[in-house]
């Protein structure tokens, strides 16, 4: 029997009998509709059945983007609408992105005049980029490197046709996990209730109107009904399962499509690399915390989601592509420090016949209120960067259903938790100022890290530190706050969506039984519940063996 510890059994005594709204699913799309629903006033609560950010949302290639590749399809509109949203994730949570440039080699004329034209209709589209942005994550314009400027910031590339590359900028997103989290933890901050590890196993629909929820707490067991006179459905890849569970039957088919990473020795400089595979889709090499991602992969997956896994065969197969394109690597399976892969939910038409690849990242919003379910939506498809804005068109719609009338969207400029300070240089000097027995690298790294948040971290107590394999220092302090103050209940939501300590490879066997130990005291594990903890860490850094 597993300890469950005194503040698991009464996590739920909290909850409410009624909510406005009821979100299901923990990712980036359900975290926006849950903060842009709270600011407008909604009394709403979250659920999610494993932990947020823990199914697509920690499959990204941890990049905000502008969909440079979605001009070929002439989709202007998406590109304008993820440039935009690109600048409003810079505004309210500049901590959580870093300027980052991505090089295109170019072989031939045709290819060099195709792409400037397609740099120039980039560069007019993202004209705003830089307005009201903090000055330390503005973004410059593209530009041309010769030959030599590219083999010098490339090494390992193919020198074969090779006449120069493009470079353009968009942002990294180095720790997507924690980030989503901040979207939940900002809207609990404002009231909003949400918990992981409580899944959804019954919906029905009242005679009354609006639904009764039947939620299952996975860590105590415990059943509990509450009722909404909304449901959103955000599960992503599992959002068919739903569907099904409340009896509607969809007028559009979710397909899965599988993406695997894997973060490698560094292989790379400043910048990332953007390589063609053999089939024509693209490849990124990017570099990472001192390391290197290598992904995506994109293949139709017709299994369980439930299911998932990431095989040998398939990082063997993700290894031997980036080895093709980019000679120097030479990768083997010794090199995989950690990999991770997720599901990306498509919408297609019925009878379409277009591969994943090429499948829109177009969100579609749809409310079954024509098909007798009224209240109930469902969001679908997007991607990562423009998430918000698929928040902001589902919660009018909502306004529209519950009110009649919209009211107004604050998502765009309200900072998140970790996003309210003018500028990086004005937090790391006020915080010096007031933390003046605090080594100023450990200011410097915490607000890069935390923002705002940093003034909570380093009013706790704490001396000791931990080295995770890329060199990263983390702090006795971080690790508290974390752990007290955002939702922990296995090690491995600290180890590989909050932190990030557990994303760049094990640590040294010795840092880790001390941290471990440090987790355990903090959530009052006993010695059986943290081997069982260590265990499902351990776990993660194997892959399936086909």
């Amino acid at each position: 029997m597993k300890q469950i510890t005194k503040l698991e059994s009464s996590r739920l005594k909290h909850l409410k009998n009624e909510y406005d709204i009821v979100i299901i699913g923990g990712g980036i799309t359900g975290a926006n509709v849950l903060w842009d629903a709270t600011l407008r006033g909604y009394n709403c609560l979250l659920v999610e059945k494993n932990d947020y950010a823990s199914g697509t949302s920690q499959a990204t290639s941890k990049l905000i983007h502008g969909g440079l590749r979605y001009l070929k399809n002439f989709e202007f509109a998406l590109v304008r609408e993820s440039l935009s949203e690109r600048r409003y994730l810079a505004k309210i949570s500049p901590h959580a992105v870093r300027p980052m440039g991505f090089i295109i080699p170019i072989r031939s004329w045709f290819q060099r005049i195709q792409l400037f034209l397609g740099m120039e209709l980039y560069n007019v589209l993202s004209f705003d980029r830089n307005k009201e942005i903090d000055p330390d994550v503005q973004l410059p314009r593209y530009r041309w490197n010769s030959l030599a400027e590219t083999i010098y910031k490339v090494i390992g590339l193919g020198r074969k046709f090779l006449k120069g590359s493009f470079q353009y900028y968009d942002y990294a997103n180095p720790n997507p996990e924690k980030h989503t989290t901040e979207f939940i933890l900002s809207a609990k901050e404002k009231g909003a209730h949400a918990f992981n590890y409580l899944s959804v196993t019954t919906l029905k629909k009242q005679n009354s109107g609006g639904y009764t929820v039947g939620l299952t707490d996975s860590i105590s067991g415990k059943k509990v009904l509450v009722s909404a006179k909304v449901v959103v459905n955000s599960a992503g890849p599992w959002a068919d399962v739903i569907e099904s569970m409340t009896g509607v039957t969809a007028e559009k088919k979710l397909v899965r499509s599988k993406g695997i990473h894997a973060v490698v020795r560094n292989i790379c400089g400043n910048e990332c690399v953007v390589l063609s595979k053999r089939d024509g889709s693209h490849l990124f090499v990017i570099p990472w915390r001192g390391k290197t991602i290598v992904g995506t992969t994109d293949t139709a997956y017709e299994e369980d989601p439930d299911v998932f896994k990431v095989k040998q065969s398939e990082i063997v197969d993700l290894l031997d592509e980036v080895n093709h394109s980019f000679g120097f690597a030479k990768l083997t399976l010794k090199d995989v420090d950690y990999y991770y892969g997720g599901l990306r939910p498509l919408v297609e038409d019925p009878g379409s016949t277009e591969g994943t690849y090429s499948a829109s990242r177009k969100s579609e919003i749809f409310h079954y209120e024509k098909e007798g379910f009224p209240g109930f939506f469902s969001a679908l498809g997007g991607k990562y960067t423009t998430s918000r804005a698929v928040a902001e068109s589902l919660v009018n719609a909502i306004d529209l259903f519950s009110k009649g009338s919209e009211s107004s969207c604050v998502t765009k400029f309200t900072p998140l938790l970790g996003g309210r300070y003018q500028n990086q240089k004005e937090l790391t000097t006020e915080l010096e100022f007031k933390f003046p027995k605090t080594p100023g690298s450990k200011i410097d790294t915490l607000a890069r890290r935390y923002g705002s948040v940093t003034w909570k971290i380093l009013s706790l107590e704490g001396s000791d530190t931990y080295r995770i394999p890329n060199g990263e220092i983390y702090y006795e302090e971080e690790v508290e706050y974390l752990v007290t103050h955002e939702d922990i209940l296995h090690l491995t939501d600290f180890y590989f969506r909050r932190s990030g300590v557990g994303t760049v490879g094990n640590l040294d066997p010795q840092e880790r039984t001390r941290l471990d130990k440090k987790i355990a005291k903090l959530l009052g594990w006993n010695v059986d519940r943290l081997k069982e903890e260590i265990k499902a860490v351990d776990q993660r850094y194997k892959w399936y063996v086909d």
